[in-house]
């Protein structure tokens, strides 16, 4: 059986980090994306890119510290903002939870009317954090040191930890950020440095078994893809990303709306499984398989038919680390 998914209905953002100038906004927003964030903190700077996130229809996460207080500070509170972006990874920089909690209730001072959130550099420090911001964002880069299944692992302990430590604010969203970059390009503790970029097989299941444990959101880190180089000027990797959105982008209104729906009866055991309601009266499933060995799909499933496959029938097995979504 299935274990139940908390998801909160809400927005469903699918963006991508390290966004710097407005022109790339719009690559972004051909690519099926419509959120962004960016580590610049100028006021100017972020002017211009909340003028081109409006007239591109996408919403950003960016720092409010050196907005508040600049010349910037009214017009900032009609930016597209998604959040305001309070602090990144506070476990790591061991920041004290009430300097994390001082600096949103700043920000609600400033705009009572503001989103907050935070990224975690991993799910165990929402047992500190989680009380904490609106919303909650983890982090987690498997590629290719660690297994694909640790991003669900991930997001289920944000969860967890968000439901004990902020019982006032019941299911605020949790976004998980998925890797698009390579390790080799940033320093290592270990004798031999290791690296590799996600395969699309890779990102196709990060990115399912992230929403299939309940994500509300979905970004990746990052555009420049961590060696400078944008992923729009490397077409293939980029086109892994676009196939990724267009996935997502399909199934997006039922998971904006978060309806459970009901996951058939006699699944293999090890497969997981998310269910959703689609319009009045059909369904979408996702199905991944972590183990080891191919899962035989039972006949259960039957009714149901594959989307973003060349065949639409159903395969007798979901191979390790396969991912099918169903319809019917």
């Amino acid at each position: 059986m299935a274990a139940a998914v908390n998801a909160a209905a809400g927005d469903f953002p699918l963006g991508f980090y390290g966004i710097n100038a407005p022109a790339e906004l719009a690559v972004l927003k051909r690519a099926g994306f419509d959120s962004f964030h960016t580590y610049n903190q100028d006021p100017e700077r972020l002017s211009l890119l909340a003028a081109e996130a409006k007239r591109q229809g996408m919403k950003m996460l960016a720092y409010p510290d050196r907005v508040i207080g600049s010349a910037y500070e009214a017009e900032a509170k009609r930016w597209p903002v998604l959040a305001w972006y309070l602090f990144d990874e506070p476990e790591v920089r061991r920041l004290p939870l009430a300097k994390l909690q001082e600096l949103e209730a700043r920000v609600k001072a400033w705009d009572k009317n503001a989103r907050t959130v935070f990224v975690m550099g991993e799910g165990i420090a929402a047992f500190t954090y989680g009380g904490a911001a609106d919303a909650l964002m983890v982090d987690w880069y498997p590629v290719p040191h660690l297994p694909l299944g640790s991003v669900g692992e991930q997001v289920s302990m944000v969860k967890a930890g968000a439901a004990i430590q902020d019982p006032v604010r019941q299911n605020k969203p949790v976004w998980a950020v998925l890797q698009a970059f390579d390790w080799i390009h940033y320093p290592q503790r270990r004798k031999v440095r290791v690296g590799g970029f996600p395969s699309f097989e890779a990102l196709r299941y990060m990115t399912w078994l992230a929403v299939a444990r309940g994500a509300e959101g979905v970004f990746y880190f990052k555009y420049d893809g961590s060696d400078g180089i944008p992923l729009p000027e490397r077409p293939g990797r980029w086109n892994n990303y676009q196939r990724m959105a267009a996935e997502i982008n399909a199934l997006r209104p039922a998971l904006r709306k978060g309806r459970p729906g009901t996951v058939p009866a006699g699944l293999p055991e090890g497969l997981a499984a998310r269910a959703l309601k689609r319009g009045l009266f059909g369904s979408y499933l996702i199905l991944l398989n972590p183990t080891a060995a191919p899962l035989p799909l039972p006949d259960s499933l039957k009714s149901w038919r594959p989307l973003f496959e060349m065949k639409r029938e159903l395969p007798p097995a979901l191979p390790p680390h396969g991912v099918l979504i169903l319809e019917k």
